[in-house]
């Protein structure tokens, strides 16, 4: 039972602390362990592994961060279980000083203690002497006499009246009626502590969601432009836990520019606005996308040229690169050479909307040519220096550059379902990029790569969009294995197989399709 209620005090310990965060922005020690746990899931080796047991996405980081709440909640029940809560509270701040900061530690320690005091103060059995001595002033022997500890000889009584209720022996103890109802109190508290801790998880987890809505159009009512991206289609992917995104307050957000500048500026998204607008038609790739992955959208964006508020900033003498800071501590950098090109944006919307916090609500950097990675969300700060700083992911293995691979995909037939109709005029498509370089020739086959048939291509509406493409295709019965590749100039797509990591997936996408 004392591990019972060490789990009680352990799961209330855990909601207030989270009910602080939420509040107050303390630190949230589960969140500091996952957040180191995530650092090791980074290295690109490790990255794979666990990518190909749990897929892309969120997979990953749900395995781990259920590993980090039964390593939290599963190390106090056994600190509060195998100590009182005078060492159990002194274990925890030690322990917490590795990951966070000492006030948290210290405050965590502290409420550990109080709270495991009190769970068994509440929910402990009572222990008795057999006379019931609990006032100190008489000791009772085993014969019944009453032994004065301050002098006196022994006074016999008679034997106390004893009910069933009261004859429940313990080891060396009496167990009352009362003890029994603080025995089940304590295990439905338990119970419903694991409750709250399997549905916090499921909330979790589950949250976020994006559904469609009018968000996902450039003009109110109007249908998207062929080949944009729905923004509740639009691929996902960050270093937190989804629901632990920064959910920014956009009317206290404030963008500050700092560093080797003339001026410093902090502005609000509604100063940025009065920068001259830039509506730009984009494709944005992951890095971690596999050949033929989903983790590529394309989408209409509204912003301004980074190049316009660093003039306004006014750069330094001395100043080399260009750091970007972000409401969830990521940053990145960027040689200020190629930060002061205008092709680079700011952007506060897509497809006609404020950007959502999955895609970087208020503020998000487009970089052409680059992955994802290179390009953060909920930015809160730029800074000049004369030295560069290794980014988030660099630091742990990734890309430096990150400069988009040449890629292709099929996209129908799905290869998923890769099947079709015997006889039946069809045709395979797909999307083909190259970052901010051209698409200039599809190639794809269907019998393994012995012969390759010319693909058309749609010609994009912006230099930075991807290419789609399509080849008339009637097959008879039979199995066809197909596969694309993409050219851009003298510039062949990459037919060696590679991971995404650290450098971005090469190799051509190709599957059978059976034909029926």
């Amino acid at each position: 039972m004392r591990f019972l209620r060490a789990w009680i005090a352990a799961i209330v310990l855990s909601l207030i602390g989270y009910l602080l965060f939420l509040a107050v922005d303390l630190a949230y020690p589960p969140l500091r362990l996952f957040g180191t746990m995530t650092q090791l899931l980074g290295i690109p080796r490790l990255f794979q592994l666990v990518h190909q047991i749990f897929g892309l996405g969120q997979g990953g980081k749900i395995f781990a961060f259920t590993g980090v709440s039964v390593l939290w909640l599963g190390g106090l029940t056994l600190l509060g279980g195998l100590w009182r809560g005078q060492i159990s509270g002194l274990m925890v701040f030690v322990l917490m000083l590795i990951f966070t900061p000492w006030y948290v530690a210290l405050g965590y320690g502290v409420a550990f203690w109080l709270l495991l005091d009190g769970v068994n103060a509440l929910l402990a059995p009572r222990r008795a002497g057999a006379g019931g001595n609990t006032g100190g002033d008489t000791i009772s022997d085993t014969s019944g006499s009453v032994v004065s500890p301050i002098a006196g000889p022994p006074v016999k009584l008679a034997p106390a009246r004893r009910t069933p209720a009261a004859d429940l022996r313990g080891a060396g103890r009496v167990v009352t009626a009362p003890d029994s109802a603080r025995r089940t109190t304590t295990a439905l508290l338990a119970a419903g502590g694991a409750v709250v801790a399997a549905g916090g998880l499921s909330a979790l987890f589950g949250s976020g969601g994006e559904t469609a809505s009018a968000a996902a159009v450039i003009t109110p009512g109007g249908p998207l432009p062929f080949g944009v991206t729905p923004v509740s289609q639009w691929y996902y992917v960050s270093k937190n836990l989804e629901p632990f995104d920064p959910k920014v307050d956009g009317t206290k957000w404030r963008l500050k520019v700092s560093g080797l500048v003339r001026t410093p500026q902090s502005l609000s998204l509604q100063d940025l606005k009065k920068f001259t607008p830039v509506t730009d038609e984009r494709t944005l790739a992951c890095i971690s996308n596999p050949v033929g992955g989903p983790l590529i959208s394309n989408g209409v964006w509204v912003g301004f040229r980074l190049s316009e508020l660093l003039k306004a900033a006014g750069v330094q003498g001395g100043a080399k690169y260009l750091i970007w800071e972000a409401a969830d501590g990521y940053t990145e950098s960027l040689p200020l050479g190629r930060a002061l090109e205008d092709d680079i944006l700011l952007v506060h919307t897509l497809n006609g909307a404020p950007l959502n916090v999955k895609h970087g609500f208020p503020l998000r950097v487009l970089i052409p040519g680059r992955y994802g990675m290179k390009q953060p969300r909920w930015i809160t700060g730029i800074r000049l220096t004369d030295t560069d700083e290794p980014g988030y992911w660099v630091k742990r293995g990734w890309s430096k550059a990150a400069e988009v691979e040449l890629l292709s995909r099929i996209d129908e037939p799905a290869e998923i379902s890769p099947q079709m109709k015997a006889g039946v005029a069809s045709a395979i498509r797909g999307i083909a990029f190259f970052g901010d370089k051209p698409i200039t020739k599809v190639e794809v086959t269907t019998d393994g790569g012995k012969t390759w048939t010319a693909a058309r291509l749609v010609t994009p509406r912006t230099r930075y969009a991807w290419t789609p493409w399509e080849m008339p295709f009637t097959p008879a019965a039979g199995v066809y294995q197909i596969a694309v590749r993409a050219f851009s100039g003298s510039t062949v797509q990459k037919v060696a197989d590679a991971d995404a990591l650290p450098e971005g997936a090469t190799g051509y996408h190709h599957f059978i399709v059976n034909v029926s």
